[in-house]
């Protein structure tokens, strides 16, 4: 076996799945950010992931990137400053606080930038989450949470429940876990069947109580990750994401998904959001999508 084949790490995966394709591409995002030159393609029909570190491999070894993933600093962009005064006015006595209106939109501010700021991703990996704020080129359509939702507080919890959640590499992207979780809603077999309409309730107020639900928590993250660069194009209503097969560094990847570089691509596949209530929205599952002679969609397969 050549050491490019002992190197090379896949995942089984749905690729019908929004949620599991946009984390494969994180994946690769990640693996290349800690491993300079990390190369990534879809085999098997596109039922496998594989991804493989790069020449510049660094000497953490195979078995690094998930471990990566969970150690690594994950924080919002807010001061250090900001964060401090954000803490001393929630511990402030709340008839004393709201005696002082100054204070009252002080902490209003605090409070918004804790939930909508940028999430950063620390050494090893060195990444800007902002597509969630992107109004220009449309990423912020993909933004699946309310607006009185904190993305760092659904990130990190996610990024927590990854460590309890994984095992071998061709496991990850299967593996569920029970938590306390609110999920971003990527991961459309869990997604759209769940939602607070189908159940009666909303989840996120009852996470203070303790109610467990089975998420993947590596896929909402991952995807979570991978959206900075990874990104459908939109048709109509709908959202569309190539596939390829041939190993592609994250940039050209990212070319084949929103359908730039459509010589790469080896399947198309198309998708909705549901939307769960006025704010709230999942990933819908999606169809592979056939072409015509000159290689537009056509319809579902």
């Amino acid at each position: 076996m050549s050491a490019d084949a002992e190197s090379t790490f896949r995942i089984r995966v749905d690729p019908t799945n929004p949620g599991q394709f946009f984390a494969c591409c994180g994946l690769l995002e990640l693996a290349d950010r800690l491993w300079d030159g990390a190369e990534g393609w879809f085999e098997a029909d596109d039922r496998l992931f594989c991804y493989r570190p790069g020449r510049a491999r660094n000497s953490r070894g195979q078995l690094g990137l998930t471990d990566e993933i969970v150690r690594c600093p994950l924080m919002n962009t807010m001061t250090d400053a900001q964060r401090a005064r954000r803490t001393e006015l929630a511990e402030m006595p709340k008839e004393l606080r709201e005696a002082d209106p100054d204070l009252v939109a002080q902490k209003k501010v605090l409070d918004g930038l804790w939930r909508e700021s940028p999430v950063f991703l620390g050494s090893p990996f060195h990444l800007r989450i902002d597509w969630f704020r992107d109004q220009s080129s449309g990423g912020k359509s993909f933004k699946t949470w309310a607006g009185q939702q904190s993305v760092i507080e659904i990130s990190t919890d996610l990024r927590a429940a990854v460590g309890s959640a994984t095992s071998l590499p061709g496991e990850c992207s299967l593996a569920g876990t029970s938590s306390t979780c609110v999920p971003f809603n990527f991961d459309s077999d869990l997604g759209g069947a769940g939602s607070d309409v189908d159940i009666g309730f909303s989840f996120d107020p009852l996470k203070s109580a303790g109610l467990r639900i089975i998420t993947r928590p590596l896929i909402e993250f991952a995807a979570f990750v991978g959206l900075q660069r990874f990104r459908p194009c939109k048709v109509d209503e709908a959202y569309e994401y190539s596939t390829w097969s041939q190993p592609l560094i994250p940039e050209i990847a990212a070319t084949v998904v929103c359908g730039a570089t459509g010589c790469l691509r080896t399947s198309t596949f198309q998708f909705r959001l549901l939307y769960r209530t006025k704010y709230l929205k999942s990933f819908l599952p999606a169809r592979r999508m056939q072409r015509s002679d000159d290689g537009r969609p056509v319809g579902a397969v």
